[in-house]
């Protein structure tokens, strides 16, 4: 009976998780214009949450720079969400020594702890319709990555 009872938690759950829909932001980008999370519906969306201070976070976006050049066009949105630094000159030039031209958001209180950072770097891969797909805690290598990436584009 236990079992039972356990195998219908696993798969109740497992259901339910399809649809966690996260925190629909609206940040305001590097440029100065404002991206609301709600309007990229349609799209899958990879967002990965980092610091100036993090050195994994370096090697990450650069790492995940080439799925953005390889993916953009496909239905695939990036953003780059920084969390602490407001300064769209820093950033800027954060962006041109560390490597990376992924479009950047400027994360504030709300969205850092609606989306649990506690660290960083931390990955968001949003389906179509918006719910989570995948949470990814610290690197992931760009195989995984694209891996998930092709299973979301796939789904309807």
């Amino acid at each position: 009976m236990v079992r039972y009872i356990l195998v219908f938690l696993i798969v109740f759950f497992s259901v339910q998780a399809k649809s966690i829909r996260p925190y629909m932001f609206t940040l305001k980008d590097e440029n100065g214009n404002t991206v609301s999370l709600e309007s990229l519906k349609g799209n899958v969306v990879y967002l990965i949450f980092w610091s100036k201070t993090c050195h994994t976070c370096e090697e990450e976006l650069k790492s995940i720079n080439t799925l953005y050049h390889r993916y953009r066009d496909k239905g695939v949105i990036f953003y780059a969400v920084v969390i602490d630094e407001k300064s769209p000159e820093k950033i800027k030039e954060i962006k041109k020594k560390w490597g990376f031209d992924i479009p950047v958001l400027i994360g504030d209180l709300t969205v850092k702890s609606k989306y649990r950072i506690v660290g960083t770097p931390i990955t968001y891969i949003l389906r179509k319709d918006l719910t989570i797909g995948k949470i990814i805690y610290g690197a992931i290598s760009t195989k995984k990555a694209e891996k998930y990436i092709k299973r979301l584009l796939k789904e309807n």
